[in-house]
């Protein structure tokens, strides 16, 4: 979808997702540091706010993305969403107790972690097509808060982020409500309308099946996100071969997003999904048995081809089995990257405490054999197909 064919209320709300995802990104990077060495938390303590936080997040964008589909509702709800984080974070640079840390973060920080999917539910709204180009801004944002935040922390203080944080949401509060004064009952109406398509009723058994293959998948680049800086540093690499490995995933990654839909369009959903886990599987095997540092990080490669296809195509998924409902279905993605971070921040910690290091690979690549078998056996989005110059070339 190129930009100068961009509405204008897409593209004011990518600037609200890019300012939100900086904002969640610089947040999420300080928090750890400064739990420890600030507020003198030990690790354990530490781990479990960033769980509880994360847990009260997908409880309440869940709870929003229930409601946030009423068109009287949309702007309001955002507003309000970007006024707890307001609130939230002014209250975090006053604070020094680790109970108050905890408090804000299991709620009103809580809250406007339901920010990002109900602005891609306004931006659903506003253009269905502008999916791709969306979820690259977000993933964009992702590339750029965290050294901000790191650089304003390390040069002011922790509190000068909190309160630079403040003053991003207080922007954004501001953008979407002055959206909304634009925003007509009659442009609301005809955008109920549009969210409608005939499509046929999907049975909630295939959604949660659907659903669960999803989370299956990003669990697994959730792992490998998680297990790659312990396996670099295992080998004799460095924070810098850490930070290199991201560095490629994410250029992979985002032109791949922004390109999904043509992507999805051409070789089909079942067949990306069962391409994106069979590739994790090959990941996996090729880093539980190589040694090398550089060839390591140059597998991040699969990761960020995988990372890329799947963040378009998952958001797609849902949007085309809820059509009518925009605000539940990207919650419901949300939600679903979310959970399966903890899932995996909880299972790659425990895998390489009680076992190794290389056992989280070797355990996420059985997961991965299942997950591909399970995709053509199961066939939940029909059978894979690719479609090679206007032809429909199926897989045996």
């Amino acid at each position: 979808m190129p930009f100068r064919v961009i509405s204008p209320g897409v593209r004011t709300l990518a600037l609200c997702i890019m300012i939100n995802a900086c904002t969640s990104s610089a947040l999420a990077t300080v928090m750890p540091v400064f739990l420890t060495l600030e507020l003198h938390a030990s690790y354990f303590e530490a781990s479990l706010l960033l769980v509880a936080g994360t847990l009260a997040s997908s409880a309440a964008t869940y709870g929003v993305g229930r409601i946030g589909d009423a068109a009287r509702l949309r702007y309001p709800i955002v507003i309000g969403s970007a006024l707890c984080g307001l609130a939230g974070a002014l209250i975090l640079a006053f604070i020094t107790s680790y109970l108050g840390f905890l408090v804000i973060f299991a709620s009103l920080l809580a809250i406007a972690g339901s920010l990002f999917s109900q602005l891609m539910a306004l931006a659903i709204v506003h253009a269905r097509s502008s999916t791709a180009i969306i979820r690259a801004v977000a993933s964009g944002g992702w590339v750029i808060g965290p050294p901000l935040g790191g650089l304003i922390a390390a040069w002011q203080s922790p509190t000068a982020l909190f309160l630079t944080i403040a003053g991003a949401y207080a922007l954004l509060s501001l953008i979407i409500g002055a959206m909304a004064l634009r925003s007509s009952q009659l442009e609301a109406t005809a955008g109920e309308h549009k969210l409608a398509p005939e499509a046929p009723d999907k049975k909630p058994a295939s959604i949660l099946v659907i659903i669960s293959a999803l989370a299956s998948i990003h669990f697994l680049l959730a792992v490998c996100a998680l297990g790659i800086p312990w396996r670099i540093v295992q080998v004799g690499g460095s924070e810098y071969h850490v930070g290199l490995a991201f560095a490629i995933a994410a250029a992979v990654e985002i032109p791949l997003i922004v390109c999904s839909n043509v992507i999805v369009s051409r070789a089909g959903q079942a067949t990306m999904l069962a391409v994106s886990s069979t590739m994790l599987l090959g990941f996996f095997v090729a880093v539980s048995l190589i040694d090398s540092v550089s060839t390591i990080v140059l597998l991040s490669v699969i990761h960020g081809i995988v990372a890329g296809v799947m963040m378009g195509l998952s958001l797609i998924i849902l949007q085309e089995r809820l059509p009518d409902r925009p605000a539940h279905a990207s919650a419901i993605y949300s939600n679903t990257i979310r959970l399966s971070h903890v899932a995996a921040l909880l299972a790659a910690g425990g895998i390489a405490q009680q076992i190794s290091v290389v056992a989280i690979f070797q355990i996420a690549g059985a997961l991965a054999l299942c997950v591909s078998l399970g995709l053509v056996l199961w066939q939940p989005l029909g059978r894979p197909a690719l479609r090679l110059r206007g032809s429909r070339v199926e897989t045996p």
